[in-house]
């Protein structure tokens, strides 16, 4: 965690911040009034399905005995494996810019990004949020955009823990909505720890 006078400061250069907590995980403060928070994914591009696939592909290769069969399953194989690995997330952040707005970008291993702009004026409210899937709690934060059914889920890939969330989540509340990263305490999220 950071000095909050540090925060506070009208401070005209750029200052990237690794967490401690988190790796993965680092923000820039850019002056006083813009912020990006970043996740990383540690995700390699080779892994054991990988090495799996391939040995999949080395024992199709092996059992056909039609060249015809063979070339045209050892394309779609190899497809199919490139689609999986331009796929892959490699980093997610959010840039939040006072009277602005914030803008969401998604990176992908293969250079791709895509990513989406909201409006200060459109945004309706910033939370953090609780899915349930069959086994387990998943925390999200998620911008309630006005005049859309759907709310722009954070980090919607990569999904950090709930203790990530909050220090974005109080970050970009304090330059979207000018409030005091102080007024935002622990007791509004009484279990992140």
């Amino acid at each position: 965690m950071i000095p909050t006078d540090s925060l506070n400061s009208t401070n005209t250069t750029s200052t990237r911040i690794i967490s401690t907590f988190n790796p993965n995980f680092s923000f820039d403060i850019l002056a006083d009034n813009a912020r990006v928070y970043t996740i990383t994914s540690d995700q390699s591009f080779m892994g054991l399905f990988d090495v799996m696939y391939v040995l999949l592909f080395a024992i199709v290769i092996g059992e056909m005995n039609n060249i015809t069969i063979s070339y045209s399953i050892c394309i779609i194989m190899i497809i199919i494996w490139l689609w999986t690995k331009f796929n892959i997330v490699k980093s997610e952040s959010i840039l939040s810019v006072r009277d602005v707005g914030v803008q969401v970008t998604t990176v992908y291993l293969n250079g791709r990004s895509v990513s989406k702009f909201i409006d200060k004026s459109k945004i309706s409210d910033i939370i953090i949020n609780e899915g349930i899937t069959m086994l387990q709690v998943k925390f999200y934060m998620a911008i309630i955009v006005e005049g859309q059914d759907r709310m722009v889920v954070v980090f919607q890939h990569l999904l950090p823990k709930l203790n990530v969330l909050i220090q974005v989540y109080r970050g970009t509340r304090s330059v979207i909505f000018n409030e005091m990263e102080e007024e935002l305490g622990e007791a509004d999220y009484p279990n992140s720890k």
